[in-house]
This record gives C-alpha cells, sequence and structure tokens, in this order.
C-alpha cells in the first residue's frame, strides 16, 4: 500500500516557471578504448562526461594512472612520465579550457590504449532558450 506522508500541491498553485537553458560551453566526453592490433575497430572500455574542464583533466589522469598500473613495466613508463610532467599537465588544461580535444595514445605490443577528452557535442538538434 502506497501512503503520501505530505499531501499534493492544490492544482490551483500555479506551476513553477520553466527555468531558461543555456549552453555555455557543454559537458566534456571522456572516453577509453583499446584497439587490440588484430582488429581495425577499437574496444570501448569506459565512457563518461565531466561537468568542466578541471574535471575532465582530473579523469584524464586518473585513468592515466590506472592504465599505468595495468601495463607491463616497459609500456607504463612513458604514461608515468606524462603524468609527472607539470608542463604536460598545464598544457591539457589550457586546450580543454578553450575546449580543443585531447588524446594520450600508449601504443605497445598487440594492442593501442587511448584515452581521450573532447567537447561533448549531442547528437540531432539542439534547442537554446535563452531569456532575458
Amino acid at each position: 500500500m502506497l501512503q503520501l506522508l505530505h499531501p499534493l500541491p492544490p492544482a490551483s498553485r500555479p506551476a513553477p516557471p520553466p527555468r531558461p537553458r543555456t549552453v555555455v560551453d557543454g559537458p566534456y566526453e571522456c572516453a577509453a578504448d583499446k584497439r587490440p592490433n588484430s582488429r581495425p575497430t577499437p574496444t570501448l572500455l569506459i565512457r563518461t562526461r565531466a561537468q568542466t574542464d578541471w574535471l575532465a583533466a582530473w579523469w584524464l589522469q586518473l585513468q592515466a594512472q590506472q592504465l599505468a598500473d595495468e601495463l607491463p613495466p616497459v609500456l607504463a613508463a612513458p604514461v608515468l612520465a606524462w603524468l609527472a610532467d607539470e608542463g604536460e599537465q598545464e598544457h591539457v588544461r589550457r586546450l580543454l579550457a578553450v575546449h580543443e580535444p585531447y588524446t594520450l595514445t600508449v601504443t605497445g605490443v598487440g594492442a593501442e590504449h587511448r584515452l581521450s577528452v573532447r567537447l561533448w557535442q549531442p547528437r540531432g538538434e539542439v534547442t537554446v532558450e535563452v531569456r532575458r
């Protein structure tokens, strides 16, 4: 049995006005995939969205660390060097701040791993409503 703890608002009460929707810089799409040398198409490992360029850069660093942990030491060394390079991390943040995509590709024995961040582009038509 379903019991309401609070009464529903009366029908005479006006509905709140719809919130204006604006698209300023949109979320970022973050993806990790793996392409075995024997296959022409990559296998998507994870895809998520980050709301800010800072979160997208942070996601990229976390995924790079996880990838380095899973790779053999010889292949992990360039990824760890990339993580330790503060100049490169600042470069990534600057690119994402101006909506430029960034891809980190690690090619190893048997597969290519790719971590990418780009501005998310919705499929289809987008309606933007701005109220002044």
